[in-house]
């Protein structure tokens, strides 16, 4: 190989290396910005469901506090009523509570099963169909017109409602404590369950 043969292979050997030491360069800013946009957003979305399941637990408590109480109060509200027909009847104001505390943590379910993850939306199912449970005895109650409440049919409702309450605050503090990675959310074994139905919004009273 001539001199003249050298330099040109040289040349060329070196506009190759220079050409693939910026390709390389390229690709890894380019994935050093995607991982830092991913990065970002997950930090973005664990404020955004932090302020969300906190705002649901707030709604929950209040609504089964109000509940419970209702329950409590029936039987003088029943002897009251009795007494003044004038007042609220019973039945009437009892499913009218209950509506009100449903749409209440209706409004909060909503905003949780837009930011997910799918281990929070299963517990969302058990708190709904724990709560409807809780309005199927208040439910029965209001249109059998009784004068005490189903308290056999209420404990295991409520007991159901407090797990429902529990598995929703561990699966929230488990999503929140996982800090945001550039690969985005990946569940390993078992930790992406099957898609879930959509929520229901109409009452069972």
């Amino acid at each position: 190989m001539n001199d003249t043969a050298a330099t040109i292979f040289t040349a060329i050997a070196g506009g190759l290396f220079a050409l693939a030491v910026a390709y390389i360069s390229y690709r890894a800013g380019r994935r050093q910005t995607t991982d830092q946009a991913t990065i970002e957003h997950g930090q973005w979305l664990r404020g955004q469901r932090q302020q969300a399941y906190l705002a649901l637990q707030e709604a929950w408590d209040t609504a089964i506090d109000d509940l419970q109480k209702l329950q409590d109060s029936w039987e003088g509200r029943v002897h009251a009523y009795a007494q003044d027909p004038e007042l609220e009847d019973p039945s009437a104001l009892a499913i009218r509570r209950y509506d009100a505390s449903w749409r209440a943590v209706w409004k909060e379910f909503e905003r949780v099963e837009l930011l997910g993850p799918q281990r929070v939306d299963v517990c969302l199912r058990e708190m709904e169909h724990a709560f409807r449970a809780m309005g199927e005895v208040i439910s029965n109650q209001s249109l059998n017109s009784v004068s005490f409440p189903y308290w056999d049919e209420w404990h295991p409702a409520l007991r159901q409602a407090n797990t429902a309450r529990s598995n929703f605050h561990a699966a929230a503090t488990r999503t929140l404590r996982q800090p945001p990675s550039p690969e985005g959310e990946r569940g390993g074994p078992g930790e992406q369950p099957p898609p879930q139905a959509p929520l229901s919004r109409t009452t069972n009273t």
